[in-house]
């Protein structure tokens, strides 16, 4: 197999806050995956929200307190609790903007915030619309990534559907017009992968919350970006390993 380029470490749905998650776990698996990025081409941490339960000032800077002075390059947005209690303000102040983008020679990454106050359905908005396809369209030699929390198609096993992205048709002909590479989500805090059509939509676990359905644990993932294609592994907690999929990457 080709050596990756790009590794991302993606990790999502924290949850500090709740209970039975506490920093020191959290210490532990930022650790774990700066000790790996010391090891890979271009790494990049993903993180995809949630990061509070409750949006609360204390919540947020007890996750700021383990990701200050990370060694790689990171890209952090806001989920669905951080939006509670007018969370996104101190979600700002700690964090910066709430739609990123990082570049490289090799990828192209825009990273929405899909969350509303009050609202635990996704929205990324016509008003963006025009943002991301210029973003992608000047990224032409590059694999374009977009992530944002919430998932754009339904995840099996997961229960009834409620919170899918609302404008979730939308975002994705933005997509696939642009020629997107690969989606990466959380929110249902269970891993899965679909393609459709030449696209890659991976969603992944949770990284620490109790609240896992079915046989899943808590995890993270690790995407590495080889020519043409991807290879993405499943960081559980525990320290084990597993292959969640191994596809063909669009440019």
């Amino acid at each position: 197999m080709p050596e990756p380029h790009t590794t991302i470490f993606h990790i999502s749905d924290i949850h500090v806050g709740e209970d039975g998650v506490s920093l020191g776990d959290l210490r532990k698996a930022i650790d774990r995956i700066e000790k790996k990025a010391k090891d890979v081409s271009s790494p990049l941490l993903v993180v995809t929200g949630d990061l509070t339960t409750e949006g609360l000032r204390e919540e947020y800077e007890g996750f700021s307190s383990v990701i200050e002075g990370f060694s790689i390059p990171h890209v952090i947005i806001p989920g669905n609790h951080d939006e509670r209690n007018y969370g996104s303000a101190v979600f700002e102040e700690l964090f910066g903007e709430r739609f990123k983008t990082y570049q490289t020679e090799r990828v192209a990454v825009y990273a929405a915030d899909s969350a509303e106050p009050d609202n635990d359905a996704g929205h990324v908005g016509r008003v963006k619309y025009n943002e991301i396809r210029d973003f992608f369209n000047s990224s032409k030699d590059k694999y374009k990534i977009f992530a944002l929390h919430h998932h754009l198609v339904p995840v099996p096993h997961t229960g009834r559907e409620q919170n899918v992205v609302e404008d979730a048709g939308d975002v994705l002909a933005v997509l696939d017009s642009t020629r997107c590479s690969l989606v990466l989500n959380g929110h249902r805090h269970v891993p899965w992968i679909w393609k459709l059509g030449e696209m890659v939509l991976c969603n992944t676990g949770t990284l620490l919350s109790k609240r896992v359905r079915g046989a899943s644990t808590q995890l993270h993932s690790r995407v590495e970006i080889m020519e043409d294609s991807v290879l993405i592994t499943l960081c559980h907690k525990d320290g084990t390993e597993k292959v969640l999929a191994s596809t063909s990457l669009r440019l």
